[in-house]
């Protein structure tokens, strides 16, 4: 036991020199940089020297002290006691493996006598910008450095810690804690074994702890990834996280988590990753959260500890979804699945994106090509519902050991219903399609309404356009029922709807264009009622197409006879009003040939005239097809 204790001393000793080197290589990098650019505002990194255990304040005057004297060369106040305080925390973190006789005890100290050598021992405070990068330098597969050798010495401490562990904490491996922080552990592992089950099979989420210079430590291997590290100290009204990641988005997404909490974060930075990490970059960002109470500090470290598991193959998850969402939503999909303890594994587990695209095979004709966005189909709203569905699916059915063959057909099947939900939406489209046309009717017999009033404010102009915008509405209105039109078989018959009622619309867009080109001069006042009269019946004909479009919308299996009436007697208003616009447009013409001299002024009359019955008339042919749908689904 006493042998045991002994080996804890130095590894608890050996933890906190690898945090004090860290440190110091920040220090210097930071100092040099600073030195590079002296107007840009350096951090003196008290809070990190605070965080790696030195007292002395000493270390916050090097930053700002710091200059450039030469092309590459540096002078940086307490350089030698900077570097004096490496070499002696190297030797701390080399003690414990060979107390403990790891096999790489050996070849640590050969490389560290090898390495210490490229550390200035002249006293002075002048430094090159090469020797900084050779101490510094983090890349595995090139020429071996301090850091280099740092992270090695890590890994063997880490290794280590689980070896001389003397006590397992609700699944921590712990030693050496003083007996106040036992009851932090607890709390930091009753959130993550609460969420633990959402990784599955996958590795990760071990943790050790220990007490070290009056502070609890928790450190978490998250994943599997070097530059992916969690580490926590905790002292009375204080929890620090300090976190790694070599992507950024998850790195954001793990802060947002903690949004209520009023976590204080400092800047991100990022540093030059080893050539073993997935990208050259890592980003480390240092939270802070000050508690009120012990009661609260428990509180904050058990929602910290089950946050954890939603970070493990986080940004795979995110480029699966991506396939289907904007990235906002996608992380939007995973912050929801954050919060309501779902997560995304289980999502991954069964198929990932496979999943939806065999369900996309089954639910539509023509299935989703790879890369096309699932929310153009269904919305941008609908499709983040259906992903938070998939995932709480995913999980729970794995949690229940529900046959995966079964969980994917439900996935899949629900996927079905999405779609079919689509093409109920469909009547919906072609609503608001019609009541767009209902606004276009308007404006053209507004407009020749204050013609015959002889108005020159200006009111055709504007109402033009009105009504080239609302043209571009429809047109979008359109677009998305042809683009559903080519999953659903049945979707086809929307498609030639909205086409004749379109082309209705388009009509009286163009008469709204024509009324801006009628001459200022004074016109016939019998002529101008005839076009009014015109422009009116069209008004009611657009309004009676859109009572039947509203009516068919309830015509399902159990209608009553009131609502097929009031869809039959709009269908035959459109009929009949398409007839009057007939009549109406031969008196038209008739008046003015009879009273206008001015070619122009016959031309653009004639076409405005033209131009509005034939908007009747393809509403006739819109109403026609309605009938003839409604009464087909129905089995008339």
């Amino acid at each position: 036991m006493q042998f045991l204790r002994y080996n804890q001393y130095y590894v608890v000793y050996g933890l906190s020199a690898n945090d004090k080197i860290k440190y110091y290589f920040t220090l210097l990098q930071t100092a040099q940089s600073h030195a590079d650019h002296p107007g840009t505002g350096s951090s003196c990194l008290s809070r990190e020297r605070e965080t790696a255990g030195i007292t002395s304040d000493f270390f916050d005057r090097i930053v700002p002290g710091s200059k450039k004297t030469g092309p590459s060369l540096y002078e940086i106040p307490g350089l030698n006691s900077l570097l004096n305080d490496v070499k002696t925390c190297f030797h701390e973190m080399l003690a414990p493996v060979e107390k403990y006789g790891l096999s790489e005890a050996k070849e640590y100290r050969e490389r560290l006598k090898s390495l210490i050598k490229e550390i200035p021992d002249d006293g002075g405070e002048s430094i090159s910008g090469q020797v900084i990068a050779q101490i510094t330098a983090g890349e595995k597969g090139g020429p071996d450095s301090l850091h280099v050798l740092l992270m090695d010495m890590h890994k063997s401490l880490n290794t280590l810690q689980k070896l001389i562990s003397t006590e397992t904490i609700a699944g921590a491996m712990t030693y050496n804690l003083r007996e106040p922080d036992k009851d932090l552990v607890v709390a930091f592992m009753s959130g993550l074994n609460r969420t633990a089950p959402l990784k599955f099979d996958h590795p990760g989420l071990g943790t050790t702890a220990t007490s070290t210079n009056g502070r609890l430590v928790i450190q978490n291997d998250i994943g599997v990834t070097d530059a992916h590290v969690l580490v926590i100290h905790a002292e009375p009204g204080l929890v620090r996280i300090t976190y790694t990641d070599i992507h950024m988005p998850r790195l954001q997404f793990f802060q947002g988590l903690f949004d209520s909490w009023k976590v204080v974060w400092e800047d991100t930075r990022s540093k030059k990753a080893g050539a073993d990490f997935e990208k050259k970059l890592y980003h480390l960002s240092t939270g802070h959260y000050y508690s009120v109470d012990g009661d609260d500090q428990g509180r904050f470290l058990e929602f910290l500890g089950s946050r954890i598991v939603f970070l493990i193959d986080w940004n795979r998850a995110r480029k699966r979804l991506r396939s289907f969402l904007p990235n906002k939503d996608c992380v939007s999909v995973l912050r929801w699945g954050a919060e309501h303890e779902t997560g995304h594994m289980g999502f991954l587990q069964l198929g990932g994106e496979k999943l939806i695209y065999d369900g996309l095979e089954m639910a539509a004709r023509m299935p989703l090509r790879y890369g096309e966005p699932l929310h153009q189909i269904l919305g941008r709203e609908k499709t983040i519902e259906y992903f938070q569905w998939v995932l709480n699916a995913s999980t729970q059915g794995l949690l229940a050991n529900h046959p995966r063959l079964l969980i994917q057909d439900e996935i899949k099947a629900e996927l079905l219903r999405y779609f079919h939900s689509a093409h109920e939406n469909l009547m919906e489209i072609c609503e608001s399609h019609a009541i767009l046309t209902v606004e276009l009717a308007m404006a053209v017999r507004d407009s020749l309404l204050h013609i015959e009033r002889k108005d020159n404010s200006g009111f055709t102009e504007r109402t033009a356009r009105r009504a080239k915008n609302w043209e571009s509405e429809a047109d979008c209105l359109v677009s998305k029922v042809r683009s559903l039109s080519l999953r659903f078989e049945a979707a086809r018959q929307y498609t030639d709807l909205i086409n004749m009622a379109d082309d209705a619309l388009d009509f009286l867009e163009e008469a709204s264009f024509f009324t801006t080109l009628v001459p200022k001069s004074t016109h016939s006042g019998r002529l101008l009622k005839e076009l009014v009269t015109l422009g009116e019946i069209a008004v009611k004909g657009s309004q009676e197409y859109l009572k039947a479009v509203i009516a068919s919308q309830y015509l399902t299996k159990g209608y009553s006879r009131e609502e097929m009436r009031d869809f039959i007697r709009a269908i035959d208003r459109v009929i009949s009003l398409e007839r009057e616009a007939d009549e109406a447009l031969r008196k038209t013409e008739k008046v003015i040939l009879l009273e206008t001299t001015d070619y122009k002024e016959l031309r653009v009359f004639f076409e405005i005239a033209k131009i509005i019955e034939n908007s009747t008339n393809s509403l006739m042919k819109a109403a026609f097809a309605l009938r003839e749908n409604v009464l087909e689904s129905l089995n008339w």
